[in-house]
């Protein structure tokens, strides 16, 4: 069966044909068989109506026979009747007499029990001078097998010529099938299968076929490829437009300054690119896990900023930013800003960029605005701000623990005079280190201006503490200072010491008593500590 499986799957022709004989050598067998049984009842029915027309031939001359009793004449018409193919025998009577009788005229009971099928035909004979006066019989014994043998013969070709006649139309079918339709049709699969849809080939059209549906099929055909290849050029224009871009933006991913990160609503990274890891000086054991790691671990200590960061570009669709301050290399300190856009409901997008250069340049703004360029202490004006903010910020209690020195050195302008502004600079200079030695880290120390110092003692609200200080201070700046080269030269110092009167007082006031105190240690001979009178005692002595 493999050799007729296989062509019916793989051949339109092939199925056509069978589809159209099959059916057609069924339809004929059918229709013969019915009319072989058709024909071969008629066919006997014409033999019987032959041999009723051939007796009645006969008849006038066997009534002559019969009525002369001639027997010459009886042989006669026997012998002429049994010439007859299908007559097995005749037999003609007058009366009682058998006047002739030829073949075999056994009746046919006895005829079918000798195997002869046959049946008896008979006539009855009249005078021929009066129509009724019966004068004999004319019998025909009649062979069924012959007209059966005759009427199927007959049959057979008639069958056969209707058999051949469907097959010659089925096979002019077939044929006029395939090289209408399946021929063109192969030609045109065959051509197919060689096709490339990325060159400009076509299929072409069979002549024979230009106007019908073959055609019609292979200029639509043509239509789909000349589509198809502008398809995919647009598609392979397009995947390479696409690579390009996405190596680009895999080069500018990897190679970027700034680090890039997608994370979600709560933080968890997703993705990241190499500047990421080195922005936030992540160690190998630090190195996050995607879909594990939330960035707040990452930055710990600014784990509310990145929360309520995170949650306002998402309520309000925006990009935001953040400045944070983080461990750099080195044990220094770095600062990064992370700004974070929405790009879906639940997705940002954040990118990083070291800004510590530019957080430097601001404190170191900040720094040359508020401190003294040649001692590094607090110039007037961060004496002042810092000053304001204490009061500002700070409850009563601080307020009243602050004790503030106002410092004047003594002849420093002799120093000055005899060894130029370099010596009295380096005097200045010692004299920022005696009194960062004498205070500590939260104290404030500045230098407004020329020979003068400014001390403030947080956390200090007993005179006799604050003049110890005070005096300290004093014997170490008494001490030869070395100015370089050799060089000592010997200088001392006022100081005037007032206190906070809590929040009802102000920088401007506590450092107005305080000056009025060390000039009136200066008049007092010098190298003197003077405590400056409370608020209420001044305005006291200044009613009376």
């Amino acid at each position: 069966m493999q050799w007729l499986c296989a062509p019916l799957r793989s051949s339109i022709v092939t199925r056509t044909a069978l589809a159209i004989l099959v059916p057609s050598m069924l339809l004929g067998l059918t229709f013969a068989s019915f009319v072989s049984g058709s024909v071969d009842r008629r066919e006997q029915q014409r033999a019987e109506i032959r041999l009723q027309q051939l007796l009645s031939t006969v008849e006038r001359t066997a009534q002559i026979a019969c009525y002369l009793k001639d027997r010459t004449l009886a042989d006669e018409i026997a012998q002429g009747l049994i010439r007859n193919r299908a007559v097995s025998g005749v037999r003609i009577t007058s009366g009682d007499t058998t006047l002739s009788q030829a073949g075999d005229t056994r009746d046919a009971t006895a005829a079918r029990e000798g195997g002869i099928h046959s049946s008896r035909i008979a006539t009855r004979i009249y005078s021929p001078f009066d129509a009724h006066e019966r004068v004999g019989e004319l019998a025909l014994f009649v062979d069924r097998a012959v007209i059966h043998a005759e009427a199927s013969s007959y049959s057979h070709a008639a069958t056969f010529a209707m058999v051949l006649q469907l097959a010659l139309v089925a096979v002019g079918v077939a044929v006029a099938v395939y090289f209408f339709s399946t021929r063109p049709i192969r030609a045109v699969s065959k051509e197919l299968h060689r096709i490339r849809f990325d060159t400009a080939s076509r299929l072409h059209v069979p002549a024979s076929n230009r106007f019908d549906e073959i055609g019609s099929l292979v200029t639509d055909v043509n239509a789909l490829i000349a589509s198809l290849a502008d398809l995919l050029t647009t598609e392979r224009e397009q995947r390479i437009a696409r690579e390009v871009g996405e190596r680009k933006m895999r080069l500018i991913f990897d190679k970027s300054e700034t680090g890039i990160f997608v994370l979600d609503e709560r933080g968890i990274l997703e993705s990241w690119n190499p500047a990421f890891i080195r922005l936030l000086h992540l160690t190998p054991e630090q190195l996050p896990q995607s879909g594990v790691t939330q960035l707040q671990q990452l930055l710990a200590s600014h784990t509310e900023h990145l929360d309520e960061l995170i949650r306002r570009s998402l309520m309000t669709g925006q990009s935001d930013d953040l400045d944070l301050e983080i461990a750099g290399g080195a044990a220094r300190a770095a600062w990064i800003q992370v700004a974070l856009n929405p790009i879906g409901p639940t997705s940002l997008q954040g990118i990083v960029n070291d800004i510590t250069e530019r957080k430097q340049s601001e404190l170191s703004a900040h720094t040359l605005a508020t401190q003294d360029t040649l001692t590094g202490l607090l110039n007037r004006r961060g004496l002042e701000t810092r000053l304001g903010a204490a009061f500002a910020s700070h409850s009563p209690e601080y307020t009243r623990e602050l004790a503030l020195f106002q410092i004047d050195l003594d002849l420093f302008k002799a120093v000055n005079d005899t060894y130029g502004h370099e010596g009295g600079d380096q005097v200045l200079r010692q004299v920022s280190q005696i009194l960062q030695r004498n205070t500590r880290r939260d104290d404030l120390i500045a230098r407004p201006g020329g020979d003068e110092f400014v001390v403030a003692l947080v956390g200090v609200a007993d005179p006799s503490k604050a003049v110890e200080i005070a005096n300290a201070i004093i014997s170490e700046i008494q001490r030869p200072i070395d100015i370089g080269d050799g060089r000592y030269v010997h200088i001392g110092a006022s100081i005037g010491v007032a206190f906070a009167a809590g929040q009802s007082d102000s920088p401007e006031a506590l450092m107005r008593r305080a000056d009025v105190a060390m000039y009136g240690a200066k008049k007092a001979g010098r190298g003197q500590v003077r405590l400056a009178p409370a608020p209420a005692l001044t305005e006291t002595s200044a009613v009376a």
